[in-house]
């Protein structure tokens, strides 16, 4: 039992210098990304970022992603171009200079974030009655995510196509000639955006 307690105390140490390693690593981790934007103007880099086609939002670590500048009716957006997270940011704050170096990420990102708004908003023009109006759209698009999935044969054969409108998703499905049994391609679209909610198929 005795020769296991020296054993003991070196993992213990051997622990704690690691997670030392690992923690002091997140602090450069953040500094040398820091070097690499523009914190005086953010907007300099948001300009650059379009003009390569690059429309991600900037996150950063917490106790779960967040995107300074940004709040919950903004996820769609976030959603829909992607994001790029600032790695060394974190909850756990581990110097004064590491808590430092945060404050400027996320003051980088709600100036950036804040300023990307504004421009996919500009340019993201949405209809009155939403993306998906009616239900020939509706149809249109289940088919088109159908065909690669089961091929068009198969959905063809289901032709007509059913489109039912509750809550703002569309239930898109397919249907069997009489007296066939078996399952049909089923989709659900968000009318308001056009987001796949669910693709299936019956047995």
């Amino acid at each position: 039992m005795k020769n296991l307690i020296p054993l003991v105390l070196s993992l213990i140490f051997a622990l704690l210098a690691l997670n030392a390693h690992s923690n002091s690593n997140q602090e450069a981790i953040l500094e040398h990304k820091l070097r690499t934007l523009n914190l005086k103007n953010p907007k300099q880099d948001l300009t650059k970022n379009i003009g390569r086609d690059d429309f991600r939002f900037i996150g950063l670590y917490g106790y779960a992603q967040y995107f300074p500048g940004t709040n919950e009716n903004d996820y769609p957006l976030i959603n829909k171009y992607g994001i790029s997270m600032i790695e060394g940011t974190s909850d756990s704050i581990e110097s004064e200079k590491h808590k430092e170096l945060i404050q400027k990420a996320k003051q980088y990102a709600e100036i950036y974030n804040s300023a990307l708004l504004n421009r996919v908003k500009e340019h993201n023009v949405k209809p009155q009655e939403g993306y998906v109006p009616d239900k020939e759209t509706a149809i249109k698009i289940a088919v088109a995510i159908w065909i690669p999935i089961y091929g068009q044969n198969e959905i063809e054969k289901q032709k007509p196509y059913n489109a039912i409108l509750e809550n703002g998703i569309w239930f898109v499905s397919g249907s069997l000639p009489k007296g066939w049994v078996g399952g049909v391609a089923e989709a659900e679209i968000l009318k308001e955006n056009g987001k796949i909610i669910r693709i299936s198929h019956g047995k």
